[in-house]
């Protein structure tokens, strides 16, 4: 066992040198969160690397991985190791070391097998099984195991606390065993699983193996040195190196866009589950039929992180993935300190903050525009160790700037903000992050920005402006009616509101300001006064107002919204045709036919009054003979009071006639009223 275990030991070993021998070389990072990782190196005729990856990274290697031999060889069979559990994988072996077994019982599970054992000298024979016995040893009995042999002179039994040795003679099974140890020594690391690289060939060639792997996103951040008369924009890419091989000297491309990528269980094995079909013998005379549909049991999950993307330049395969796998150039690292804190106690005589953070740290990458999505090719070789991190300057550029202070009331009632807007005047495009400000080689405070390419310009603000006063509060209110019409049988009023919105500004530390205002865009309200905004966005307008240091400045903003009121023409009374009609907006037209409907309407009031009254009487005379039936019930039919109730219900019953006629004629004439009524407003339309 002990010889096993070394053997163990060695093939770990050089799996952890194949490992060394395919470095890695190349490196691009994606913002959406992959990496695709390039290695390479050089073989000599057949050859075998084996790479050890994290049990959850083998689904993408297995869905991306591409393996090359690139000078004329030819790439065999990748193995790796099953994702089954390591006591299935034991199970398959023809020793089973699942239960991690005794000698005795694993001597019991090779019976048959020949064997040499070594005591005080070596004894060969055929295991025929290893059985307990007992024997005295002063008052105690002792149990030991007895391993019992089938030899050239005979059955032979051999207690096995006298055996030092055991060397089975059947090579087949000393490899199974020795496989099974490989297996369960695997299984130690259940993160991990190995991966091997089989390359067939002759002579010195050059191989290299590329893949996917689920990487932190690359971040950005950026500092903006401005002053009187330049400003400077540095910008530095923080990327992390969480994978278990060190950088050395690699080519690290970064890579803002969103490449659809998604996850999908390859590496789970699939097994179908089979229809079980009884033997006749132990079914009935008939033999019975079960259903034969084939399940597989998958539980694959699909998660898409990210956007289509752009493709990149010609002859680049995935956004550039690719580029840099056959050569690579060599490199220095970059040069320079950040200088942190205030620029001016570092910066030398004559030196503005923008030139010394110019000269302090040079852009290492070159920037190429994908489009929608853009890359950095990091021009030094990067080397960077496992589990750590590093910050690379990407950009250090002079921007334009220009200093403003920017009141929103929804940001904040009273107080302008420091701002600056930026124009892009790298060259390159600049991928979202934070922004720390230096102004005039002080720290001034912290902005955020969002992606912004070549020549685009954007605000940004970086602190509270206390030095002015700033309100904003609505002062006039005005609805005036434009026009009155009917259309479409329905009374149309076009009003006009307007509002007027008075910003007021009073500067405190005797500086003149440039303030930009942002008012609300709100859906409806046109702009009126001024005419048009300095800039417009999707929610704001943006105007531009200068503030002198000894003045309270006031600036209006007056919108409109224009909206058409409908009412029905029945359904206004006197006083709103008397309001309407004071405006000077309603025609002599619209008037007439107004008061033409109401005429109609007022017909049909009154007779819709007549019908209700004309009910009411007949339910007051069908409640009336109600009394008198019971009450005729009560006294002796053919006296006095009978006859009288019997008169007066005769009486009743001619005018419960007369009024189911009269109810008759007013239902048909307030019918043929509206329909009148109806007829004179379909499609009235009068201006």
């Amino acid at each position: 066992m002990a010889r096993y275990i070394l053997v163990l030991v060695a093939l770990l070993s050089a799996a952890a040198l194949f490992a060394q021998d395919l470095p890695v070389t190349g490196v691009t990072l994606f913002s959406s969160g992959v990496g695709f990782m390039e290695r390479s190196g050089k073989v000599k005729d057949n050859a075998t690397f084996q790479l050890s990856f994290k049990t959850e990274d083998i689904n993408d290697l297995l869905k991306s991985m591409m393996v090359l031999d690139l000078d004329g060889g030819k790439v065999g069979a990748v193995t790796y190791g099953a994702k089954d559990p390591i006591s299935k994988t034991l199970q398959s072996f023809a020793v089973n070391l699942n239960d991690n077994p005794s000698m005795g019982t694993l001597l019991n599970r090779v019976r048959g097998v020949e064997i040499t054992v070594r005591t005080d000298r070596d004894i060969s024979g055929k295991i025929l099984g290893v059985e307990t016995k007992q024997k005295a040893a002063g008052d105690k009995v002792v149990t030991f195991e007895v391993l019992n042999l089938l030899t050239d002179a005979g059955l032979r039994s051999v207690p096995m606390d006298d055996i030092s040795t055991y060397s089975l003679k059947d090579q087949k099974l000393n490899k199974e065993l020795q496989d099974a140890l490989v297996v369960m020594a695997s299984g130690l690391d259940n993160q991990r699983k190995p991966v091997t690289l089989n390359f067939i060939g002759t002579g010195e060639r050059n191989v290299m193996v590329g893949y996917i792997t689920k990487t932190p996103v690359w971040k950005t951040s950026y500092r903006l040195a401005a002053g009187e008369n330049n400003s400077f924009l540095q910008g530095w890419a923080i990327v992390e190196n969480t994978g278990d091989s060190d950088w050395d000297k690699v080519q690290l491309q970064l890579i803002a866009g969103r490449p659809i990528s998604f996850a999908q269980d390859l590496y789970t094995p699939l097994y179908i589950q089979r229809p079980l079909v009884q033997s006749k013998l132990y079914a009935s005379l008939r033999p019975v039929a079960y259903e034969s549909a084939l399940t597989i049991n998958e539980e694959t999950g699909i998660t898409v992180d990210g956007v289509m993307g752009p493709q990149g330049p010609k002859g680049d395969t995935g956004n550039g993935a690719y580029q840099n796998m056959y050569n690579s150039n060599a490199g220095k690292a970059p040069a320079g300190d950040y200088v942190n804190g205030s620029f001016r106690h570092s910066i030398s005589a004559g030196m503005t903050a923008g030139e010394a953070l110019n000269s302090s740290v040079k852009s290492a990458a070159t920037a190429s525009d994908l489009g929608q999505a853009f890359s950095y090719k990091i021009n030094e070789l990067v080397t960077l160790p496992r589990q750590q991190s590093a910050m690379l300057p990407i950009v250090t550029s002079p921007v334009t700037t220009s200093k403003v202070s920017i009141f929103n009331p929804v940001v904040h009632a009273t107080i302008p903000l420091y701002g600056m807007k930026v124009t892009n005047t790298t060259g390159v495009n600049l991928m979202g992050g934070p922004i720390t400000v230096f102004d005039n080689g002080v720290y001034a405070g912290d902005a955020t920005i969002e992606d912004l390419a070549p020549k685009e310009d954007r605000l940004i603000s970086y602190a509270m402006d206390l030095g002015i006063e700033s309100k904003m509060e609505y002062t006039k209110y005005s609805d005036q009616v434009l026009a009155i019409k009917i259309s479409g049988g329905a009374f149309t009023v076009q009003h006009k509101n307007q509002r007027t919105a008075t910003y007021t500004f009073r500067v405190k530390d005797g500086k003149d300001r440039k303030v930009m205002v942002e008012h609300t865009i709100n859906n409806g309200w046109d702009l009126v006064q001024p005419k048009k905004a300095d800039e417009t966005t999707d929610k704001l307008y943006r105007f531009n107002i200068a503030v002198k240091a000894d003045e309270t400045k006031k600036f209006e903003v007056v919108e409109e919204d224009i909206t058409w009121q409908s009412m029905g023409l029945t359904s206004i009374n006197a006083d709103t045709l008397a309001y309407y009609g004071s405006t000077n907006k309603m025609s002599d037209k619209v008037r007439a036919a107004v008061l033409k409907a109401q005429e109609m309407q007022a017909s049909i009031s009154q007779i819709t009054i007549q019908v209700a009254d004309n009910d009411r009487q007949r339910n007051d005379i069908v409640n009336e003979q109600t009394r008198l039936r019971q009450n005729m019930a009560a006294v002796t039919n053919g006296s006095d009071l009978y006859k009288r109730y019997m008169t007066k219900l005769n009486d009743q019953e001619t005018k419960l006639e007369d009024l189911r006629d009269k109810q008759e004629a007013l239902r048909i004439q307030l019918l043929a009223k509206q329909q009148e009524l109806s007829a004179f407003l379909k499609d009235l339309s009068v201006e």
